[in-house]
């Protein structure tokens, strides 16, 4: 009897754990403090570091190729990257990977800067 109390408990307390761990954080607020980033100078490293795993964005990808200026405009053009990346904060995704609050704010003074590749 008691071993089954015990398997019981253990089994609740794993299942909120569980559910504890799949619920999604608060979306980061964007906020720009002034600055003036490019692509070239700090967003070029920030989708590098975020974007490239897993053939997600990266040359030749049929999801877009970020590795360069051209291969991601298309995307700021439509407003895709500015929607999967601030406003719903879907992007970047897999192997545990989201954007910081600095790097949040430093591409939403990108974004309100017009996207300027240098």
């Amino acid at each position: 009897m008691k071993t089954s109390i015990v398997r019981v408990i253990l089994l609740c307390l794993g299942i909120s754990a569980v559910a504890v761990s799949c619920q999604k954080q608060e979306p980061l607020v964007p906020e720009c403090d002034g600055g003036s980033p490019t692509y070239d100078t700090e967003i070029d490293v920030i989708i590098s570091a975020n974007c490239m795993g897993s053939h997600c964005h990266e040359s030749g990808s049929n999801r877009g190729d970020f590795t360069n200026y051209s291969g991601l405009s298309p995307f700021l053009n439509d407003g895709s990257f500015k929607e999967q990346v601030l406003t719903s904060q879907k992007m970047p995704q897999g192997n545990g990977k989201t954007l910081t609050q600095d790097e949040i704010n430093t591409i939403q003074c990108w974004v309100e800067n017009g996207y300027p590749e240098n």
